[in-house]
Protein backbone atom coordinates (compact mmCIF):
# COMPACT_ATOMS: atom_id res chain seq x y z
CA UNK A 1 0.00 0.00 0.00
CA UNK A 2 1.01 3.28 -0.43
CA UNK A 3 1.47 5.97 2.69
CA UNK A 4 0.62 9.63 2.26
CA UNK A 5 4.64 10.55 1.68
CA UNK A 6 4.23 8.30 -1.49
CA UNK A 7 1.13 9.86 -2.46
CA UNK A 8 2.32 13.63 -2.24
CA UNK A 9 5.48 12.20 -4.43
CA UNK A 10 3.16 10.74 -7.55
CA UNK A 11 1.19 13.70 -7.06
CA UNK A 12 3.88 16.39 -7.53
CA UNK A 13 5.46 13.57 -10.27
CA UNK A 14 2.07 13.55 -12.47
CA UNK A 15 2.55 17.33 -12.06
CA UNK A 16 6.00 17.24 -13.59
CA UNK A 17 7.98 14.15 -13.87
CA UNK A 18 11.21 16.30 -13.98
CA UNK A 19 11.31 17.90 -10.43
CA UNK A 20 14.68 16.55 -9.10
CA UNK A 21 15.00 14.65 -6.04
CA UNK A 22 15.67 17.61 -3.94
CA UNK A 23 12.78 20.34 -4.91
CA UNK A 24 10.54 17.05 -4.29
CA UNK A 25 12.07 16.46 -0.85
CA UNK A 26 11.74 20.47 -0.36
CA UNK A 27 7.53 19.86 -1.46
CA UNK A 28 7.51 16.71 1.37
CA UNK A 29 9.80 17.14 3.60
CA UNK A 30 12.38 14.64 2.76
CA UNK A 31 16.19 14.41 2.52
CA UNK A 32 16.55 14.36 -1.30
CA UNK A 33 18.44 10.59 -0.69
CA UNK A 34 14.61 10.16 1.28
CA UNK A 35 12.91 11.59 -1.64
CA UNK A 36 15.16 9.75 -4.64
CA UNK A 37 14.70 6.24 -2.70
CA UNK A 38 10.65 6.25 -2.14
CA UNK A 39 10.83 7.39 -6.26
CA UNK A 40 13.09 4.30 -7.03
CA UNK A 41 10.98 2.40 -4.57
CA UNK A 42 7.49 3.14 -6.35
CA UNK A 43 9.36 2.79 -9.84
CA UNK A 44 10.50 -0.91 -9.06
CA UNK A 45 6.84 -1.84 -7.57
CA UNK A 46 5.62 -0.45 -11.16
CA UNK A 47 3.24 2.50 -9.34
CA UNK A 48 5.27 4.93 -11.16
CA UNK A 49 6.97 5.66 -14.64
CA UNK A 50 8.27 8.79 -15.69
CA UNK A 51 7.92 9.50 -19.21
CA UNK A 52 7.33 12.33 -21.07
CA UNK A 53 3.75 13.26 -22.50
CA UNK A 54 4.02 13.95 -26.12
CA UNK A 55 1.05 16.80 -27.11
CA UNK A 56 -0.79 15.27 -30.05
CA UNK A 57 -1.38 18.57 -31.92
CA UNK A 58 1.98 20.09 -31.24
CA UNK A 59 3.43 17.32 -33.65
CA UNK A 60 0.93 17.78 -36.32
CA UNK A 61 -1.56 14.73 -35.08
CA UNK A 62 -4.62 16.98 -35.58
CA UNK A 63 -7.43 14.19 -36.55
CA UNK A 64 -7.93 11.48 -33.29
CA UNK A 65 -10.79 9.02 -33.13
CA UNK A 66 -11.79 7.05 -30.22
CA UNK A 67 -13.22 3.29 -32.23
CA UNK A 68 -15.69 1.18 -30.45
CA UNK A 69 -15.33 -2.54 -32.10
CA UNK A 70 -17.24 -5.65 -32.35
CA UNK A 71 -15.59 -8.43 -32.43
CA UNK A 72 -16.04 -11.87 -33.76
CA UNK A 73 -13.22 -14.46 -32.73
CA UNK A 74 -10.42 -14.42 -30.16
CA UNK A 75 -10.45 -10.72 -29.12
CA UNK A 76 -6.55 -11.19 -28.09
CA UNK A 77 -5.54 -11.72 -31.77
CA UNK A 78 -7.43 -9.45 -33.16
CA UNK A 79 -6.03 -6.79 -30.64
CA UNK A 80 -2.37 -7.92 -31.19
CA UNK A 81 -3.64 -6.94 -34.83
CA UNK A 82 -4.77 -3.43 -34.49
CA UNK A 83 -2.17 -2.74 -31.70
CA UNK A 84 0.53 -3.04 -34.65
CA UNK A 85 -1.18 -0.95 -36.97
CA UNK A 86 0.54 2.53 -37.00
CA UNK A 87 -1.45 5.48 -35.43
CA UNK A 88 -2.89 3.45 -32.98
CA UNK A 89 -2.09 4.69 -29.46
CA UNK A 90 -3.75 2.04 -27.50
CA UNK A 91 -5.71 -0.92 -27.01
CA UNK A 92 -8.30 -1.23 -24.09
CA UNK A 93 -10.10 -4.96 -23.94
CA UNK A 94 -13.47 -4.40 -22.35
CA UNK A 95 -16.57 -6.49 -21.84
CA UNK A 96 -20.21 -5.18 -23.43
CA UNK A 97 -21.29 -4.55 -26.80
CA UNK A 98 -17.63 -3.36 -28.22
CA UNK A 99 -15.00 -5.70 -26.81
CA UNK A 100 -12.77 -3.64 -28.09
CA UNK A 101 -12.18 0.54 -27.14
CA UNK A 102 -9.20 1.98 -29.52
CA UNK A 103 -7.72 5.52 -29.72
CA UNK A 104 -5.81 6.50 -33.01
CA UNK A 105 -4.00 9.95 -34.10
CA UNK A 106 -3.22 10.80 -37.72
CA UNK A 107 -2.24 13.69 -39.50
CA UNK A 108 -4.80 14.86 -41.27
CA UNK A 109 -8.63 13.77 -42.06
CA UNK A 110 -7.91 11.76 -45.04
CA UNK A 111 -4.86 10.28 -42.75
CA UNK A 112 -7.21 8.97 -40.73
CA UNK A 113 -10.27 7.58 -42.62
CA UNK A 114 -6.93 5.46 -44.34
CA UNK A 115 -6.27 4.43 -41.19
CA UNK A 116 -9.86 3.57 -39.97
CA UNK A 117 -11.40 2.04 -43.16
CA UNK A 118 -8.77 0.55 -44.73
CA UNK A 119 -6.10 -0.79 -42.17
CA UNK A 120 -8.60 -1.43 -38.80
CA UNK A 121 -11.47 -2.47 -40.52
CA UNK A 122 -9.85 -4.91 -42.63
CA UNK A 123 -8.64 -6.96 -39.72
CA UNK A 124 -9.52 -10.35 -39.49
CA UNK A 125 -12.22 -10.17 -36.49
CA UNK A 126 -13.09 -6.75 -36.62
CA UNK A 127 -17.09 -6.99 -37.25
CA UNK A 128 -18.13 -3.86 -36.49
CA UNK A 129 -17.00 -0.11 -35.59
CA UNK A 130 -18.46 3.00 -34.28
CA UNK A 131 -16.26 6.15 -34.53
CA UNK A 132 -16.01 9.13 -32.63
CA UNK A 133 -13.90 11.66 -33.67
CA UNK A 134 -12.34 14.39 -31.42
CA UNK A 135 -12.87 17.86 -31.84
CA UNK A 136 -11.12 18.92 -28.96
CA UNK A 137 -10.05 17.22 -25.40
CA UNK A 138 -11.95 19.38 -22.67
CA UNK A 139 -10.14 17.52 -19.59
CA UNK A 140 -7.09 15.40 -19.27
CA UNK A 141 -5.92 15.02 -15.88
CA UNK A 142 -3.58 13.03 -14.05
CA UNK A 143 -4.90 9.57 -12.24
CA UNK A 144 -3.59 9.71 -8.45
CA UNK A 145 -5.88 12.74 -7.74
CA UNK A 146 -8.63 10.72 -8.69
CA UNK A 147 -7.66 8.30 -6.25
CA UNK A 148 -7.67 10.19 -3.52
CA UNK A 149 -11.11 9.79 -2.57
CA UNK A 150 -11.17 6.22 -2.61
Amino acid sequence: MLDELDEQLIVLLERDGRMSYSDLANEVGLTPGGARARVMRLQERGVVRVLGVTSPNAVGLTSIASLQIEVSGDIDAVADRIAAVDGVRYVVLGSGRFSILVEVYATTPAELFTLINRQIREIRGVSHIETFLYDSVHTHRPIFPLLNGR
